[in-house]
């Protein structure tokens, strides 16, 4: 395959994932969060979960959680509590300061991917925008961990398209570019 065989569309998301993920890394080592660990408390932010459906969305072993959550609550960034009717299962949530954490680094992580499409003229960026929100919510065939990385929406999850929880904030993108 040569280079003028590639689809421009899809070298282009492939370059902007390597992008988003460096920067994403880049950002959870500033604030000294391992990323795997950023990206656990971005998923949280949205609201307790139990341990087989965190490690579903983050995509790991329930192991491989334990130990991350282990090293988590260590940091006081995390709670555990039991389900109520279920003796087995454990929820986890983020404590004030986990909440503080995820909050701190959302942000720094939305200015940084803000900068990188500053060399979009408003119109483009408006539009890329939209085409990004129609993208990922209907990408039912990669599962719900595809859209379990940092979302920190102000109202938390509203609603599901093509199987992907919905922020208020895409929610609302979409019922402007919908007919």
């Amino acid at each position: 395959m040569t280079a003028s065989d590639n689809d421009p569309v899809a070298d282009g998301l492939i370059r902007l994932s390597g992008l988003t993920q460096a920067l994403f890394a880049q950002v959870a080592e500033r604030h000294g969060l391992p990323t795997a660990q950023a990206r656990m408390l971005c998923v949280l932010a949205a609201g307790p979960r139990g341990m087989s459906e965190l490690a579903g969305l983050l995509g790991v072993e329930k192991a491989a959680l334990t130990g991350l959550a282990d090293r988590a609550q260590r940091r006081g960034l995390i709670a555990r509590t039991a389900v109520p009717g279920d003796r087995r299962a454990l929820s986890i949530a983020l404590t004030p300061a986990g909440v503080s954490a995820a909050t701190a680094f959302h942000r720094e992580v939305s200015a940084e991917l803000t900068r990188l499409t500053e060399v979009l003229p408003p119109a483009e960026r408006t539009a890329f925008g939209r085409g990004l929100t129609l993208v990922t919510a209907d990408a039912p065939w990669l599962g719900p961990a595809a859209n379990a990385g940092p979302h920190l929406g102000g109202g938390g999850w509203v609603g599901v398209r093509g199987g992907a929880p919905l922020l208020d904030a895409d929610q609302a993108r979409l019922e402007q570019v919908e007919p």
